[in-house]
């Protein structure tokens, strides 16, 4: 590892925007851990860089955050660099939507950046140094009908 190298974490990072991201940084030399819930990243990814570590992770449960935070803490030190990335949809219009697919979006895309936010800035305190990125999306300024859950969480 250069000199320069950080303890990043990628939340949603097994693929699209979230999968960049964590390759990126990977590229520039740093220690990368992505979490995922429904689908694993690619094997490909994984297994040849030892500098990339994929765990499980549902971001709405609070004993999850923690327990991959404890891991990464534990292989490599405290995260420096927090993408908060995961994120679902469940479109539906106002009228149609359920209160369950309402709380799901805010809980995951919302809540769920909040907590992961919250848990990494312990060590970035104590280190004088961190980066946090919050994904955002485009429906949160422009709107789309159908994703009012989404572009609240979003915003």
């Amino acid at each position: 590892m250069p000199p320069s190298s950080r303890v990043a974490l990628v939340t949603g990072g097994s693929r699209g925007i979230g999968l960049a991201c964590a390759q990126r940084l990977r590229d520039d030399g740093h220690r990368v851990a992505v979490t995922w819930k429904n689908s694993p990243p690619p094997p490909c990814d994984v297994e040849a860089h030892r500098d990339l570590l994929a765990l499980h992770c549902d971001v709405t449960s609070a004993s999850d955050v923690e327990t991959v935070f404890d891991e990464i803490e534990q292989q490599w030190g405290p995260v420096e660099i927090l993408v908060a990335n995961a994120g679902v949809t469940r479109d539906a219009l106002v009228l149609r939507m359920s209160e369950e697919s309402w709380c799901e979006v805010v809980d995951t895309n919302l809540t769920g950046a909040w907590r992961v936010a919250r848990r990494a800035t312990r060590g970035m305190v104590r280190a004088h140094w961190g980066r946090v990125v919050l994904i955002s999306s485009v429906v949160a300024y422009s709107g789309q009908a159908g994703q009012a859950n989404y572009g609240a969480a979003k915003a």
